[in-house]
């Protein structure tokens, strides 16, 4: 995309929000589905599945949505098993989630299921790759601040620090209430600890479980076979949660179509009002409207 002709996608415009309940895993889920005005089972829109971050809520993910639904692309946002509203615990398969939210969008009168795409921040990102190889090629997908695959050459000692977060973590924890997050230590513990507490977020997790379905998940792999999906990933040269030397290994194993966004900010950028955001919603929504 021509950066000059980013429009302003972020004015207001006649949208409407309705929430949501789902889930075929023995737990409910919580969301939001956001749409156009004007959609309706007459003249159905595209739509998109957007998934938040580990530690957050759909609440991330909100303003996004509402700036696709003013560009006529309707979104459901919602919180991932041990998050926010939603019950269950956060395990590594959170990637289901992504697939059941996928579902319910799609049976949406006012949704048209042929122009239908997926995007993600951090974890949303990694979970929304592994939903897109489950779901089918979708029309598009949008990875933003995505982690690399987990694999000893990414994290160097990955052996050790699973043995460790196994003996330590092998029971469920509320983070950050009773604990914090297992692979954190120290000032950053702290840190991460007092972000949850002045944001009201809050995370379930088994942290054995977890990790295993981290390794497990082959992204790689899921992106080289979407061969008939429009890519798009965003990086910020200050992320220091997602490096972009490691994470760019996502952008490299992906197939044709797609494309790169390396840009200035932190790991959040993406998500924040400002221009970058307005790039990957304007992509995202001329993707699917096409």
């Amino acid at each position: 995309m021509n950066q000059n002709n980013v429009v302003n996608n972020e004015a207001k415009a006649a949208i409407r929000e309705q929430p949501v309940a789902f889930g075929s895993n023995g737990f409910k889920l919580n969301g939001k589905v956001i749409l156009p005005e004007n959609a309706s089972a007459e003249s159905p829109v595209p739509a998109a599945v957007l998934c938040h971050g580990f530690g957050s809520s759909h609440r991330a993910m909100q303003d996004s949505a509402r700036i696709l639904a003013g560009q006529g692309v309707a979104a459901l946002i919602f919180d991932f098993r041990g998050h926010g509203l939603s019950e269950g615990i956060l395990d590594g398969n959170q990637a289901e989630d992504a697939v059941d939210a996928w579902n319910t969008l799609r049976q949406l009168p006012e949704v048209d299921e042929s122009r239908m795409g997926l995007a993600g921040h951090s974890l949303g990102a990694l979970s929304a790759i592994i939903a897109a190889g489950k779901v089918g090629s979708p029309k598009a997908l949008v990875a933003l601040s995505c982690p690399p695959p987990i694999t000893n050459d990414t994290y160097p000692g990955l052996d050790e620090d699973f043995g460790r977060w196994g003996r330590k973590h092998s029971h469920v924890v509320e983070v950050p209430k009773r604990g914090t997050l297992p692979w954190l230590s120290g000032i950053p513990a702290v840190a991460a600890r007092i972000w949850m507490y002045a944001t009201r977020h809050y995370v379930r997790i088994h942290g054995k479980q977890f990790v295993e379905g981290m390794i497990k998940a082959n992204i790689a792999e899921v992106l080289g076979k979407l061969n008939n999906c429009a890519k798009l990933f965003v990086f910020c040269e200050g992320d220091t949660i997602t490096p972009y030397n490691k994470s760019v290994l996502v952008y490299e194993a992906a197939c044709e179509p797609r494309e790169r966004f390396l840009s200035r900010g932190k790991h959040g950028t993406p998500i924040a009002r400002g221009h970058l955001r307005s790039q990957w919603t304007s992509w995202i929504a001329e993707s699917l409207l096409d």
